[in-house]
C-alpha cells in the first residue's frame, strides 16, 4: 500500500540547506537561491560545533523574511533531517550549501514531484553492487552512468515530503540506521533514499531530466571539507 501523505502546496516549496564549515560557498549559494520565486523559505542548518553563526548570516536573516536559522546542538548528520521550525510547505528541497542549479531547474523537477509526491525526486542517482559472495557495495556516479541503472538517489539536491522528515527522526524502529549514520558520520542520504521506498512499495526514486542534473554547479571553498573526501567514505557506505 502507497504511504498516505498530507496535502502539497504545488506553487512554491521549502529549502532546507545543510551547512559545514563553508562560509565562502554558503553565502553565494543563499543569494541564488533567494532569487528563486518558488522558494517559500530557507532553513538553514546549523550545527553549532561548526562555530558560532556569522554576523553577516544573522544580518541577512533579518533582511530577509524567507530566511531562517536552525541552530542543532547534535553534530549529526541525521539532523538535517531534524525539523525545528516548521517549514512553510509540504514540498522540501533538501540541499548543501555547495551545491547550485538554474532556478528553472529546479521549478522543472519540483513540478514532477507534485506529480510524484510521495516519491524522492533526485539530481543524483546511485546504485549499489552486489558480488558473486552476496557482498553489497556502492556504486558511484560513473558506473551507475555506464550501467544505465540505479537504486537510490542522493539527498544533496532532492524533493521530498516533509512527513519523510519526521518519520525519518522520530520512528523508534528506525533508531539503528540513526545509530549507524551518527557512528559513521554517514549515510543519511542513502537511508532516507530506501526509507521512501519502503512506504512506496520499493520503488526507486524518480530522476530529475537529464539536461537539469548537468546544470549543477559546485561551489569550492578551497577547504576540502566535503565527507565525500574523506579516505573511509567508498569503506563506510559499502557497509551501509
Amino acid at each position: 500500500t502507497v504511504f498516505q501523505l498530507s496535502t502539497v502546496d504545488v506553487e512554491q516549496y521549502t529549502l532546507r540547506m545543510n551547512t559545514w564549515k563553508r562560509p565562502e560557498t554558503l553565502r553565494p549559494s543563499l543569494i541564488h537561491h533567494l532569487s528563486c520565486d518558488a522558494v517559500a523559505m530557507i532553513q538553514v542548518v546549523w550545527c553549532l560545533d561548526q562555530g558560532e553563526i556569522p554576523e553577516w548570516l544573522y544580518l541577512m536573516e533579518k533582511e530577509e523574511e524567507r530566511l531562517v536559522i536552525e541552530e542543532h546542538e547534535i553534530n549529526s548528520l541525521n539532523e538535517r533531517f531534524n525539523v525545528i521550525i516548521p517549514p512553510a510547505t509540504k514540498g522540501i528541497l533538501s540541499i548543501d550549501d555547495d551545491v547550485l542549479r538554474p532556478c528553472l531547474a529546479y521549478d522543472w523537477t519540483f513540478y514532477k514531484w507534485t506529480m510524484n509526491p510521495e516519491r524522492l525526486v533526485t539530481f543524483d542517482a546511485r546504485a549499489h553492487k552486489i558480488d558473486e559472495e552476496g557482498t553489497w557495495s556502492y556504486q558511484y556516479l560513473s558506473p551507475t552512468e555506464s550501467s544505465n541503472r540505479y537504486s537510490f538517489g542522493l539527498t544533496r539536491c532532492a524533493f521530498l515530503h516533509a512527513d519523510y522528515l519526521n518519520i525519518y527522526y522520530k520512528t523508534k524502529s528506525l533508531a539503528p540506521i540513526r545509530k549507524m549514520v551518527d557512528d559513521y558520520f554517514n549515510c543519511e542520504d542513502i537511508a532516507m533514499s530506501l526509507i521512501i521506498s519502503i512506504h512506496t512499495s520499493g520503488q526507486p526514486p524518480l530522476l530529475a531530466d537529464y539536461w537539469a542534473i548537468k546544470t549543477t554547479i559546485e561551489l569550492d571553498d578551497g577547504s576540502n571539507a566535503k565527507i565525500s573526501s574523506g579516505i573511509d567514505h567508498k569503506t563506510f557506505r559499502d557497509q551501509c
